[in-house]
């Protein structure tokens, strides 16, 4: 049976968990008291020689990890940026009555093809070790603001009231007021051609006699500007994560509140090019399957988990097991789907509605398990 979804909102991000679990944390009153377990370390490191090992600061690690990975790739892909822009403003200056796409395309196809496409890997690059650290980054208090800005608010236009107040000034001096995250926002749509507005040209990249979804070039000022400013974006959230002191609140909160996001997940998934097809008026998720990014998300979600597991184990071994058998279910049930759609399966809006739904169940199961762990072990949640 369906379970109905509600906004929950956590430090200016709008959750949707199901009823269920938003019903059990009402019910847990001693989810959301103070922190007393003895053995559980307060900052980054492991716990004290009386408790079980519990390695918060490889999770801090891990996210460092995969935040300077994904800085090497933004720090490239705004070089490559740069090398487009000159290109095209060079074409500009030497004719300012033709259009600088069309002679690029005509004059110069085999180079400013290359670049469109290392762009595109390294996007993806920098999107791949972002989603390894999303379920850290976005469920934590003090780091959520970081995945608001990169990777999953909306644009003020479209929702005033969630979007983020931030301001994009391009190279050509426009600005652009709440523009929303700068993954698939702005250079997604840029890269692949879905916004007209960030488009440079509609071109034929694969030579087959057609232009279809996808085939673009990009328009250099928002190219230039977006990739700039998501370099500039990871730079501030490594120090941010750098400077994080990780507690078990913060993990399991980040647990609790990332786990029960498949619907979210999946809906887009259901719009996209992998599933609708060419019918998708999305401008976003065209690059990479929204079934990649979940596989992500949840690598990081278990990554933490495990790095935890010893405290849960030590006060309820039956629990735990519980917990790290139904993470490796949802692990597998993505996996899988990701396995088929890579291996050529179309699935139907139908069917994905259907496994929406399966994960969910899957997923608000599990976080309810976890949010029970917090309660055993006195951990405060603050999920207001």
């Amino acid at each position: 049976m369906l379970q109905q979804t509600l906004s929950c909102r956590l430090y200016g991000v709008k959750w949707q968990l199901t009823s269920a679990l938003c019903i059990f944390l009402m019910l847990a009153p001693s989810a959301c008291v103070v922190q007393t377990v003895p053995a559980a370390p307060q900052s980054s490191g492991e716990s004290m020689d009386s408790g079980p090992a519990v390695d918060l600061n490889a999770v801090k690690e891990y996210a460092l990890e995969n935040a300077g990975l994904m800085q090497g790739a933004t720090a490239s892909l705004a070089d490559v940026a740069q090398q487009y822009y000159d290109l095209v403003h060079e074409a500009l200056e030497a004719d300012s009555d033709a259009d600088p796409y069309e002679q690029l395309w005509a004059d110069n196809q085999e180079e400013i093809k290359a670049l469109v496409l290392q762009a595109r890997d390294l996007w993806l690059d920098a999107s791949t070790f972002y989603e390894l650290d999303e379920g850290i980054v976005a469920g934590v208090p003090s780091l959520a603001h970081y995945d608001v800005w990169i990777d999953a608010g909306p644009p003020g236009s479209e929702d005033p009231e969630e979007a983020l107040e931030w301001t994009l000034e391009l190279p050509d001096g426009r600005v652009y007021e709440s523009p929303g995250n700068f993954f698939h926002n702005l250079l997604e749509p840029t890269l692949w051609g879905t916004n007209p507005e960030f488009t440079g040209l509609k071109v034929d990249m694969d030579g087959d006699g057609e232009i279809s979804v996808g085939e673009a070039l990009p328009e250099a000022n928002m190219l230039l500007g977006a990739t700039q400013g998501l370099n500039e974006a990871t730079l501030e959230m490594q120090g941010a994560i750098e400077s994080w002191e990780p507690t078990l609140e913060d993990a399991l909160t980040a647990l609790v509140t990332m786990i029960p996001t498949m619907n979210e997940y999946f809906g887009q998934w259901k719009e996209s090019v992998f599933v609708t097809g060419t019918d998708s008026e999305q401008e976003s998720f065209i690059a990479v399957s929204r079934l990649h990014d979940i596989k992500g998300i949840l690598a990081g979600l278990s990554f933490t988990y495990d790095n935890i597991s010893p405290l849960v184990s030590d006060s309820d071994v039956q629990l735990h097991e519980q917990i790290r058998t139904d993470f490796n279910t949802l692990i597998t049930y993505v996996d899988d789907l990701f396995a088929q759609e890579q291996e050529g399966v179309q699935f139907s809006p139908e069917e994905a509605d259907l496994f929406g739904t399966e994960a969910q169940d899957l997923a608000t199961a599990l976080a309810a398990l976890v949010a029970q762990a917090a309660s055993d072990l006195n951990i405060a949640l603050d999920l207001a």
